[in-house]
């Protein structure tokens, strides 16, 4: 499949406060340094690294935010959190509206798939990471932990998850973003669930959200993003 060239974006003011991405490697902040390549948004980049052990985040950003959660966007004093948000006000405040939908339906999906991605989507793929590790609790717990763990899938994880990726899977084959057939920030959004989903790989085949993965894999804008932050994903979730 050849890949469609982003757009020209617009060239930022010379007023642009410096951009500051504080980047969780491993993390749903892979989106903020794809927002920015693709709005052509001069920026730097703050990598944090987890924990070997616990897999977390260290107490440090709570000195920019005090939630210390990722990911957080600094422009001049400015300090912005929630991924959604984040890409709204960098395309609004400083891309001119750049790779937000002019047209009212495709305002429309944007709006609703910006929202989806953390408030539909990511709830029951958090829960699958819980029970996957319940399945690998250490020796003698294993069996009490993974025997919970299955409960919660077959009862709640499993009937979610097919339920919202037929949904994203039919869409994705009836249009090629999820926009409508422009590239947007709503695409950029749902990079994260999407590629955790498909990762997973449970349940069918997926073509409308594989295809659409492949596309977003061979824009310029995300591989220079993933070279200078590494993959959003581990090799195993």
């Amino acid at each position: 499949m050849t890949p469609t060239p982003p757009a020209s974006p617009p060239t930022p003011s010379p007023t642009t406060p410096p951009i500051v991405v504080h980047h969780l490697e491993l993390s749903r902040s892979t989106r903020a340094l794809w927002a920015l390549e693709e709005l052509g948004l001069p920026y730097t980049v703050k990598t944090y690294q987890r924990h070997p052990k616990t897999f977390r985040a260290g107490p440090e950003l709570k000195a920019v935010h005090p939630l210390g959660r990722f990911p957080v966007v600094t422009v001049g004093d400015a300090v912005l959190a929630e991924s959604a948000a984040i890409l709204e006000e960098l395309s609004e405040g400083w891309a001119g509206g750049a790779l937000i939908p002019t047209d009212p339906e495709g305002r429309r999906q944007h709006r609703y798939w910006m929202h989806f991605a953390e408030g539909s989507l990511m709830p029951p793929l958090l829960v699958a990471l819980i029970t996957g590790k319940l399945r690998r609790t250490p020796i003698p717990l294993r069996w009490i932990a993974g025997a919970v763990g299955q409960q919660v899938d077959a009862a709640y994880t499993d009937p979610q998850l097919d339920d919202l990726l037929t949904f994203v899977d039919a869409h994705l084959q009836r249009q090629r973003w999820f926009a409508g057939e422009a590239f947007s920030l709503a695409d950029i959004q749902m990079s994260y669930p999407v590629l955790a989903a498909l990762q997973r790989a449970r349940g069918p085949a997926r073509p409308g959200m594989r295809a659409w993965a492949e596309q977003i894999q061979q824009r310029p804008a995300w591989k220079k993003a993933v070279e200078l932050g590494g993959p959003p994903l581990p090799d195993a979730l």
